[in-house]
């Protein structure tokens, strides 16, 4: 099961501090604001609780982003694991044929012949130089007639045959290549997305929390204010003791 990253567990915390503040002080706060703010009554269709509550959902919106774009990311990255081993699987085919066609020519018709087939001294372990070998040892096998005797003509090969099986493998690599490229450039693609949103969520954290702390401070209320001031941790991303605190701890943090 796909979990969200720490980074964006810690933020949803200190989102969750001030939305909980909002969900429980705005009744109250929005009755003072309007009597320090509007003393000859409020206008028509303004209510300061109304502004609150969309505070309230413009910060709740931009963390739901961060979080879905943060989970999708993770699947992603969850997605690479089966690709990357059937990479692996047939890096470790193609390098164990080409070792083999290497030492049955070697033994059998010659190092010098072996090497007129393109077959390095040492077979490659990363996968595109890997299939950069096997792809010119399989052209020169169909090209070049083997018209060197073999010591031991039980042990005599065909070219072509040993050139449709390493073509085969060829190409079982190449397409587990891509595979693996497709995933990273749809990683890169999900990590893009999920810095977007902890950009967006930060910049409405910001302008929410300084404006709705600043409102409890208006209506003579900073212990609500302190609760859920923006501090430079919590701005890096990092909680507070409150932010993690049980919501009733917090409650009773910003009355007191």
């Amino acid at each position: 099961m796909s979990q969200p990253s720490r980074a964006v567990a810690d933020r949803v915390a200190i989102t969750r501090t001030v939305l909980s503040s909002i969900d429980e002080h705005a009744p109250e706060i929005a009755k003072a604001l309007d009597e320090v703010l509007f003393p000859d009554g409020t206008p028509k269709n303004l209510t300061t609780l109304g502004l609150l509550r969309a505070l309230h959902d413009v910060l709740g919106r931009a963390a739901d982003s961060m979080s879905a774009a943060d989970l999708e990311h993770v699947r992603e990255l969850a997605d690479d694991d089966a690709p990357q081993a059937k990479l692996d699987e047939h890096t470790e085919t193609l390098r164990a044929l080409l070792i083999s066609i290497r030492a049955t020519l070697s033994s059998t018709y010659g190092a010098i012949v072996a090497s007129s087939y393109g077959i390095p001294s040492v077979i490659p372990a990363e996968p595109e130089a890997l299939l950069i070998a096997g792809t010119t040892v399989a052209r020169l096998l169909r090209d070049r007639p083997l018209v060197e005797p073999p010591k031991i003509k039980s042990l005599a090969i065909a070219p072509l045959a040993v050139a449709e099986d390493l073509s085969f493998a060829n190409a079982e690599l190449k397409r587990a290549l891509s595979e693996v490229d497709r995933e990273k450039r749809e990683a890169i693609v999900s990590q893009n997305a999920k810095t977007i949103a902890i950009s967006r969520w930060l910049s409405v954290y910001q302008g929410v929390a300084e404006s709705v702390s600043g409102l409890y401070g208006v209506a003579g209320q900073t212990g609500f204010a302190d609760a859920i001031r923006p501090t430079p941790r919590r701005l890096a991303g990092l909680p507070e003791e409150d932010d993690t605190a049980p919501s009733t701890e917090r409650s009773r943090s910003s009355s007191g």
